[in-house]
């Protein structure tokens, strides 16, 4: 039986591919850090884990020490809505620090519970790719997120460099959740059944920046 980790699973995308692996025969963990009743019910090991503070991470490894994980997901994020030009300086340090730099923290201290042969992922968008931006929307989520795929960089040829894992990338598509709004694109069903076959789909070595279809993005 296959195992999945999913840090930040309490509602939407992350609340939907847990359920959705679990429907595939996966064994899954998933994090949350508030009443989560509709993530108990998908059969799923919870935990209550704060993924901006480190100490609470750490403590979720630490609980699984000796276990392995064929896939980790860091699936963590917030929006903003002021532009550079309108927002103040906590905002920017709430959002670059949820969206960017806790989840390479966090990335760092789960990756010694990703089995050789398996994958660590982590939930962008395809708003943060710089070569393929044509677009001033949502510039700061966007640069949010343009950070956070930077990390991985460093992350996959620093942290992972030999081992043999893969990282990827996801971009979930735009979809009808709190943060994508009715009026997106795709329902959470279809975003996270791509999703988990790209997640059973893709294999080491490498680093993979890629939509729910498997589609590559450009960086």
């Amino acid at each position: 039986m296959p195992t999945a980790l999913i840090i930040g699973a309490s509602r939407g995308i992350g609340l939907g591919l847990t359920a959705e692996l679990i429907a595939r025969g996966w064994q899954v963990v998933a994090t949350h850090r508030s009443a989560a009743p509709e993530l108990v019910a998908t059969g799923a090991t919870t935990a209550v884990v704060d993924m901006d503070d480190a100490e609470s991470v750490a403590a979720l490894a630490a609980a699984h020490a000796g276990t392995m994980f064929d896939h980790i997901l860091i699936n963590a994020g917030i929006s903003s809505t002021p532009t550079a030009s309108t927002t103040d300086k906590d905002n920017v340090t709430k959002l670059f620090w949820t969206n960017a730099i806790a989840p390479i923290r966090a990335a760092r201290i789960l990756l010694p519970l990703v089995k050789d042969g398996g994958s660590i992922g982590f939930m962008t968008s395809i708003l943060g790719t710089v070569g393929g931006r044509q677009h001033g929307y949502a510039e700061l989520y966007s640069a949010s997120k343009a950070a956070l795929n930077s990390l991985t960089r460093g992350f996959a040829v620093q942290d992972v460099g030999s081992r043999n894992i893969a990282v990827i990338n996801f971009h979930p598509g735009w979809v009808k959740t709190d943060m994508g709004g009715d009026g997106a694109d795709i329902d959470v069903a279809t975003s996270v059944q791509g999703l988990a076959t790209q997640i059973e789909t893709v294999k080491p070595p490498g680093q993979h920046y890629i939509d729910y279809t498997g589609k590559t993005i450009p960086w």
